[in-house]
């Protein structure tokens, strides 16, 4: 018969409630720290009986027996690893947030149950309510940004138009709007990483916006949980009729080889090239352009030995080879960069994560925004999807309004969205005024745009108080 004392009770009865602790503990965290921990209280324990058993069977018969120190030693063991996995516990899901690990697009996102992914308030807005029964951009984050502070009307008025139709917009710019009180203190989430703007010195144009790619990225970090995220600047006029006939689970830009989006407005001109003009393909980066670089007003920023080419392969030559043939998949082979206008782009937010880690590559250099953003969407896209092509106008003469739009659309052309669009005009004094008539011109246009799409679309009829 074994002499079994009262520390062996405690043992063998801690043991079986470790057990059950463990398992319960290593399914729910999915931790191999937690499997081995298991394995080692067991492992402790069996050695912990055994070293009594065989001392109570030599020493059964004498009167004085000397306790072994091992059940100490494992009952320290055993109390020191529940602390730790009590600590890992309530610090798992703190760690995990902390330093994910990048992806590079070997498995998509998937999108996350109900309740499994809860979206980060936005700065409230007053006027933030979306039309009755329209529905079709619920789960889509309209991302607003301003390269300088020109809030005022530019904001207010953008809010008014196209928060009947959104009703998640995230404005972001360099500064906050505290000069207008503090009811608008919040209205801007302020990104001003190398925001400042220098034009005095023709060898260096230091132009405000070239690093807003840096605000996407904080808005697709910092907003989760959305179907897709639309980023478009403060003056860039917004086709919603035109833009509901897309599919929210693709890219959308102004791809070279983007896809057409059925209109009925142009019948069978899908095959006409009555389209906006595509992105532009870079030369050989192995070339040295800044040698015959002539200035940013000449040859664009391709060769500015600041934010061009030369600067952004830095970035690219670290983004992982499978998605370099992405892009190479597009350019026959040859290695390019793409630029041009990034006033019009749409993520589905299944490709948000490899998206933001291509785009950090770049944003480690000062290549210019509208290389950076282009060529991330091109590195990204999945081969077997395509590019939704955005009817998108970047234009520099005037109309600077709707009658642009309208426009196009005598000539046999459509306009998803163009950029810039003026919500004011310089007065004689050239000093710069808002002019109201355009939230309302914005209207009626939208109004027309339904009937060339054929679709119910609902338009405000009145306006909000100036």
């Amino acid at each position: 018969m074994y002499y079994y004392d009262i520390i062996l009770e405690s043992i063998m009865t801690a043991l079986a409630s470790t057990v059950v602790f463990f398992s319960l503990t290593a399914g729910f965290l999915n931790e191999p720290g937690v499997f081995i921990g298991y394995l080692l209280t067991l492992t402790a324990a069996g050695i912990y009986v055994s070293s009594i058993r065989q001392t109570t069977e030599e020493d059964v018969e004498s009167e004085c027996v000397t306790r072994p120190r091992y059940p100490v030693v494992f009952a320290a063991v055993l109390v020191g690893y529940m602390l730790y996995v009590s600590f890992t516990m309530t610090h798992e899901n703190e760690w995990t947030a902390r330093t994910p690990e990048p992806q590079w697009g070997l498995t998509s996102e998937l999108k996350s149950k109900p309740g499994d992914c809860h979206r980060r308030p936005l700065p409230f807005h007053s006027h933030r309510k979306t039309l009755e029964n329209y529905d079709r951009f619920n789960n889509i984050l309209l991302i607003v940004f301003f390269s300088h502070a020109r809030y005022g009307a530019n904001l207010d008025y953008h809010r008014e138009v196209y928060s009947d139709y959104f009703p998640n917009i995230l404005y972001i710019g360099p500064a906050s709007r505290e000069d207008s009180g503090f009811d608008h203190s919040y209205d801007v989430f302020v990104d001003s990483y190398h925001s400042d703007e220098d034009l005095t010195d023709p060898s260096y144009y230091k132009m405000a916006g070239r690093m807003a790619h840096h605000m996407l990225y904080t808005a697709l970090q910092e907003q989760d949980c959305y179907d897709g995220y639309l980023w478009v600047p403060f003056d860039t006029l917004l086709n919603i009729p035109r833009l509901e006939k897309f599919d929210r689970e693709l890219f959308w830009y102004h791809s070279p080889w983007g896809l057409p989006v059925f209109n009925p407005a142009q019948d069978s001109s899908l095959g006409l090239g009555l389209h906006a003009p595509p992105v532009n393909v870079s030369p050989d980066p192995s070339i040295n352009l800044t040698e015959t670089w002539k200035g940013w007003g000449s040859d664009w920023w391709w060769g500015d030995p600041h934010v061009g080419v030369g600067v952004c392969m830095e970035a690219f030559w670290k983004v992982p080879m499978h998605l370099r043939e992405r892009l190479a998949a597009f350019t026959n082979g040859e290695t390019r960069l793409i630029g041009g206008s990034a006033d019009t782009m749409y993520i589905p937010g299944r490709h948000r994560r490899i998206f933001m880690e291509v785009l950090s590559l770049f944003l480690e250099t000062t290549c210019f925004l509208e290389i950076a953003v282009p060529t991330t969407l091109h590195l990204v896209a999945p081969h077997h999807e395509p590019i939704l092509f955005v009817d998108h106008w970047w234009i520099y003469q005037p109309p600077f309004n709707a009658s642009f739009v309208r426009q196009k659309w005598e000539e046999g052309y459509e306009v998803d969205t163009f950029h810039t669009f003026h919500w004011g005009e310089r007065d004689g004094d050239n000093v710069w005024k808002a002019n109201y008539e355009n939230v309302a011109d914005i209207r009626r246009l939208l109004r027309e745009s339904a009937e060339r799409q054929r679709v119910v679309f609902p338009v405000r009829n009145e306006t909000q108080a100036r």
